[in-house]
């Protein structure tokens, strides 16, 4: 389920992350599909990925205008795991809610 609004899309890469670092809990933000998708990273690309959206959520809550940064992360994320469905989801998400203002 790609996110509403942009505080759903901080709460669902937050989600992301704690699932990819194998944090506990990880919040009902996500749907089952979602955590199986995410564990179907290849666990060397993990933390990789976690990194990425890590780097995106400390644009989008502390530099909301930074939207040059914002902007490269999205796209070296959706160049690297675009084809993992809810990332490109959330990545589509930060696209509206955040690029196109």
């Amino acid at each position: 389920m790609s996110p509403k609004n942009s505080d759903e899309t901080i709460s669902k890469v937050e989600s992301m992350i704690r699932v990819l670092s194998k944090a506990v809990p990880h919040g009902d933000v996500l749907d089952q599909d979602d955590i199986k998708a995410l564990n179907q990273v290849d666990k060397e690309d993990q933390p990789k990925l976690a990194d990425r959206l890590e780097d995106m959520i400390m644009f989008l809550k502390d530099e909301p205008d930074n939207k040059r940064k914002i902007l490269e992360i999205h796209d070296t994320a959706m160049d690297e795991f675009g084809h993992v469905k809810p990332v490109r989801d959330v990545l589509e998400s930060v696209k509206t809610y955040f690029l196109n203002k």
